[in-house]
């Protein structure tokens, strides 16, 4: 029989397939030095990446007694590469008679692992017993809790909160100018109310904290201080002409709407309105969370607090992230390190309202991808022009779901994405449009950019914009 080996070379065996499943990710086994005051402290598996709060697995042989309790113990620890805390630990327990396989490289990879995650708030998930699953369940775990959720909560907090200021200046134009705030309402779609007021400042708002970023990455993009600071004259103007510019290089889904908005307010006011949002931005951009993509998908559910007044209920992102996962295990013969084959699906959600299933299948694409070898960030360009379609009657909708994909990989550029508004209600011509059912008797749908409308446009008007794109609606056996 062979003899027993130490847990170390489990832990070992485990972090090096974790690194072969976690390209973006930094895996360190048996580390000292990466704790914040504790430099003698050793973590098992300690998983970091950028933008990402950092995860520890603590590992132990059955009967695992002491594995919960460490796991516990490194919660809030903080890490030395980024001075993040650590908020969720895996508490891991191998299977009896790993310890004496001649192989642990051999073993590892199709062992059945039993776990249980630690949160920074106290709770534990399951509440009680084990959750059992492969190495590469492991891996698809620890990336769904790296999300800095305290981070996350805060910048959230921070848009809202501007947003409701921000807010007050259309509220006090919809009672003194009220044409101005109906040709904003046109614009989205909607009425003329409060809730239809707050959503166009939180497009605003959504574009100024993409801008902010954008500024660190592309040179012609100057930071919001730049644009709208206390010291610029115009900030209404510069914006525009800011927002041209990142038009020019794309972020088409993002910036379009909102420069239209924009442009329907009278400067001081869109004066006003701007520099309260760029404090905002600014706040946002700070947390260092503007990568956390469901962060617009959050803030948006949040400004949806009259559902009867939308007639619309959206997909709770837990919610998306199970169905996601149901319809991509459905997907055979997929080989998920293949690029070019991932690239040939079409995924379709012909009411996406906020993107949250849109945005979880491509988060599941994506972990498979990396899971077989590969970088999710190759998979971008094609993820937008051609594996994604979503449809909705909501202008704002479109924006919000064109926000949250393209910040999956906010530094990776496009063309025109497959997203679209759907014409709904009584048209021009007296003809009654039913949104995306009319795609049962047609594949005529309105593109991003598009149309004379405004009330069905969610892009700028000009050179880029067309009356309608034919969309290829056809189900083949790879269509989900």
């Amino acid at each position: 029989m062979p003899s027993r080996q130490a847990e170390q070379n489990a832990n070992n065996a485990l972090g090096a397939l974790l690194d072969s499943m976690m390209s973006t990710c930094t895996i360190r086994v048996e580390n000292t030095r990466v704790i914040v005051g504790q430099p003698a402290l050793q973590l098992d598996i300690l998983i970091t990446a950028p933008d990402r709060a950092p995860v520890v697995i603590e590992a132990e042989f059955m009967p695992a007694a002491n594995a919960e309790q460490e796991a516990k113990d490194r919660l809030r620890l903080e890490v030395v590469d980024g001075r993040r805390p650590i908020e969720a630990a895996i508490a891991l327990r191998y299977p009896a008679g790993l310890e004496f396989s001649a192989s642990m490289n051999e073993a590892m990879p199709t062992m059945r692992l039993e776990y249980a995650v630690f949160h920074a708030d106290g709770t534990r998930f399951p509440e009680s017993g084990w959750l059992d699953g492969s190495p590469g369940d492991l891996a698809e775990l620890a990336r769904l809790v790296s999300v800095p959720q305290e981070a996350v909560n805060s910048a959230a907090d921070a848009l809202q909160d501007g947003i409701d200021r921000a807010v007050e200046a259309l509220d006090d134009m919809a009672m003194l100018r009220p044409a101005i705030t109906r040709a904003v309402a046109d614009l989205l779609g909607m009425s003329d109310v409060r809730q239809t007021r707050r959503m166009a400042c939180a497009i605003i708002a959504n574009a100024m904290v993409f801008h902010e970023q954008l500024s660190g990455m592309h040179d012609e993009v100057r930071p919001l201080r730049l644009v709208c600071g206390d010291g610029v004259e115009n900030p209404q103007d510069a914006m525009l002409k800011a927002w041209t510019v990142i038009l020019g290089i794309n972020y088409w889904p993002i910036f379009a709407i909102a420069k239209d908005v924009l442009e329907q307010l009278p400067s001081g006011d869109a004066a006003r309105i701007l520099r309260t949002l760029r404090r905002t931005a600014q706040r946002v951009d700070a947390a260092g969370v503007t990568n956390a993509h469901d962060l617009t998908g959050r803030i948006f559910q949040r400004l949806i607090a009259d559902r009867k007044y939308l007639a619309t209920f959206y997909t709770l992102p837990a919610s998306a992230a199970l169905l996601a996962r149901l319809a991509v295990a459905k997907m055979d013969g997929v080989d998920w390190s293949d690029a070019d084959a991932i690239a040939n699906l079409r995924i379709g959600d012909f009411a996406c309202g906020t993107g949250a299933l849109l945005s979880a299948v491509y988060d599941q694409v994506a972990a498979r991808h990396e899971r077989a070898g590969g970088d999710s960030a190759n998979l971008h360009t094609a993820m937008m022009e051609e594996v994604l379609y979503g449809c909705d009657v909501m202008p704002s909708a479109i924006h919000i779901t064109g926000s949250t994909l393209s910040g999956m990989q906010p530094n990776v550029g496009f063309g025109q994405s497959r997203l679209y508004t759907m014409p709904y209600g009584r048209q021009d011509d007296g003809s009654v449009k039913i949104g995306s059912l009319e795609l049962l008797q047609s594949s005529s749908a309105m593109t991003l950019f598009n149309t004379s409308d405004p009330a069905l446009r969610t892009g700028s008007a000009g050179e880029e914009t067309a009356a309608q794109v034919l969309v290829d609606v056809r189900t083949p056996a790879s269509t989900s």
